[in-house]
């Protein structure tokens, strides 16, 4: 029996938001169940990865036709989601068409196709930002549309800071324009393989997505799994579980659609069949999703080396419980893989440079000054 309680805390459920998945996923008298242990909550002081999930909350109450004097409240987040991705959705819309006149082809992850093809609800899903996939031969053309438009790099002061150094080191960045909103722009979608052409399948198999005016492509529904269990395996500030009820989606919503084969190469070739066996043992034992005995059984059988074994448990542990001997392990397994990859020269000053891109730093001299505040901050916790 899977135990998320033997697990770090990273991306498994704390018990109360157990409860709330479950009232939010699962069916008839198990959701009115969970309900009931939850109900408590103070809604108005959830965590953020809670709140995000309190449309799902409200639609199910209704299904179940639950009356609670919370259920004025939770009608009124989801309208609040549903005007702030209404918003996010037609701005983006018009930067993405910015990017195709360019010739640039764009494939949207995440929130926005989540919301239209799977879900079928935009204020199901909360989106704090708009994340996309671009050809990393359109990296540079992408950066300078950008600056032309008036967006800015998040964590630098501005486009120059972003070095090519940084940029053969990091695998996407995030821009913010005037009014705070925010786009993801990857240019390889998992940082576990990075090479020039190792996301081709993901193009080849590409589904399209039309929003309005916008003809775009998102990823199939294997390869939005895989991203969706592969992004929610690591520790955030705020808590990833949506992850969970992403996934249920997908894999209710596709159905024999579903290329569970794919699935397990993929996260083989990814360095992902770790978190992908724990986070399927999961979906099956909790909420009863529907994963073949024979998907499960060649992810338990994957070989599995000690890199990715520690690279899940390091990722997945929060930054306070790391260590600095797991902080340096981590740091020196990025060095390796950045250094064979784009042909890096290796050694002392390179590693450095790691530590520095990792920080999102512009300068070695910052990095210390960084590195000095956060050792003195997790010294005096």
């Amino acid at each position: 029996m899977f135990n998320a309680e033997n697990k770090s805390s990273g991306y498994w459920p704390s018990p109360d938001q157990q409860n709330l998945l479950e009232a939010c996923l699962l069916e008839a008298d198990a959701a009115r169940e969970a309900w009931e242990k939850w109900k408590h909550a103070d809604i108005d002081n959830l965590d953020q990865g809670s709140f995000r999930l309190l449309p799902l909350l409200s639609k199910k109450l209704n299904e179940l036709q639950i009356d609670d004097p919370c259920l004025a409240k939770l009608k009124g987040v989801h309208r609040h989601f549903w005007v702030r991705n209404q918003v996010l959705f037609h701005h983006m819309t018009r930067l993405l068409q910015i990017f195709a006149a360019d010739g640039i082809r764009t494939l949207v992850l995440k929130g926005a196709p989540l919301s239209l093809l799977y879900y079928g609800d935009l204020g199901l899903r909360p989106m704090s930002d708009f994340d996309i996939l671009i050809s990393p031969g359109d990296r540079d053309k992408a950066l300078r549309l950008l600056r032309e438009n008036r967006w800015q790099p998040i964590y630098f002061p501005s486009f120059d800071d972003l070095s090519d150094s940084y940029l053969s080191f990091a695998t996407s960045h995030g821009f913010r324009d005037s009014d705070q909103r925010e786009i993801d722009v990857h240019w390889h979608l998992f940082p576990t393989c990075a090479s020039q052409h190792c996301d081709q399948g993901l193009w080849d198999r590409a589904e399209p997505f039309t929003y309005n005016n916008l003809r775009t492509l998102t990823l199939s529904p294997a390869d939005h799994l895989l991203h969706i269990c592969g992004h929610g395996a690591a520790w955030n500030e705020i808590p990833p579980i949506r992850w969970v009820a992403d996934a249920v989606t997908i894999i209710r919503a596709t159905g024999e659609r579903l290329d569970w084969d794919l699935l397990v190469r993929e996260s083989q070739s990814r360095a992902l069949g770790l978190a992908l066996r724990d986070a399927l043992t999961y979906l099956h034992e909790s909420f009863a999703i529907s994963v073949p005995a024979d998907c499960l059984q060649k992810l338990r059988s994957l070989p599995h080396d000690n890199i990715e074994k520690f690279m899940l448990r390091a990722q997945n542990a929060p930054l306070s419980k790391r260590g600095l001997g797991m902080e340096f392990r981590l740091l020196y397994q990025t060095y390796r893989h950045w250094i064979s990859r784009e042909n890096v020269p290796g050694g002392f000053a390179t590693f450095l440079k790691v530590m520095q891109h990792t920080a999102k730093k512009t300068s070695l001299y910052e990095m210390y000054g960084y590195a000095i505040r956060q050792g003195f901050k997790r010294f005096s916790n």
